[in-house]
């Protein structure tokens, strides 16, 4: 059965430093521009199909920013200082279309009460763990399911039980920006079989998210590390305009799925 988890991160400009940076034009450096990052592990199913990797309950798609929700199907889950999970980061979009992270904080005392943000939000893509209270110690990890949702109650994300890391891999270029892959890489395990793992990297603009299925223009790239081929350096420089939803999905290059390791780069700024 196929399995993925995403560890996504987002750093400001001034936290990546400039000299990664010197392989890009001066004027992409001068827009100050944020970095992504998607490190996956998973495995395929064991047939040569696409699976979908570490999908988001639902999509925010709000056109105006508002306020979420969430609680812990654990009371431990508060900020008391002597439960478990205390605080958790989100990264989305906010209401200057900006890509942001913000932290948000579990119930004083009960962390099944819900929650409802200050911070607004677009969209929100996915979501960590970043302290916790002395019941958290050492494993740092969430006690109950820790569940974010709209206003309405529909659920978006969550941190499962006894896990950080929320589930959702996707994630929304915001308007009036522009996104670039900037490189990564894919290894995989080598096996007696020997049978390689494929990735697919999906992405549709603001007009073919709009269409129906089967009018809507479906673009991708596809990296592997295949037969005999353990790493595969990805290439930076592909380009993503505003309003483009990137999906990642996985597949057995044959029929027996593998282990693999996924890290992938994009930076993210303002036009």
């Amino acid at each position: 059965m196929a399995s993925s988890e995403c560890r996504m991160r987002l750093q400001e400009y001034a936290d990546i430093g400039e000299g990664i940076l010197d392989d890009i034009p001066a004027v992409i450096r001068a827009a100050r521009p944020k970095l992504l990052t998607l490190h996956i592990v998973g495995v395929p199913d064991d047939v040569k199909a696409w699976a979908a990797i570490d999908v988001a309950t639902a999509r925010l798609a709000l056109s105006t920013a508002a306020a979420l929700e969430h609680f812990s199907a654990d009371n431990k889950d508060n900020s008391s200082g002597t439960g478990c999970v205390a605080t958790f980061n989100t990264i989305g979009i906010d209401g200057n279309d900006e890509i942001i992270e913000r932290t948000e904080t579990q119930h004083a005392v009960t962390g099944t009460t819900e929650v409802t943000t200050t911070n607004l939000y677009k969209e929100v893509f996915h979501a960590y763990a970043n302290s916790w209270g002395s019941d958290g110690a050492p494993a740092h990890n969430a006690e109950g399911k820790i569940t974010i949702q709209k206003i309405t109650d529909e659920d978006l994300i969550d941190i499962p039980i006894t896990d950080n890391e929320s589930n959702g891999a996707e994630f929304l270029v915001p308007d009036n920006h522009v996104c670039m892959l900037y490189g990564g890489h894919l290894s995989r395990e080598a096996t007696a079989a020997d049978e390689g793992v494929l990735i697919r990297m999906i992405y549709q603009d603001a007009v073919d998210v709009l269409l129906a299925a089967g009018d809507a223009a479906i673009n991708w790239i596809d990296f592997s590390a295949g037969l005999y081929c353990t790493y595969t350096e990805i290439p930076k420089g592909q380009m993503f305009e505003a309003g483009t939803w990137l999906t990642f999905w996985h597949s057995s290059m044959v029929n027996l799925g593998e282990t693999y390791d996924l890290q992938l780069n994009f930076l993210i700024w303002k036009k």
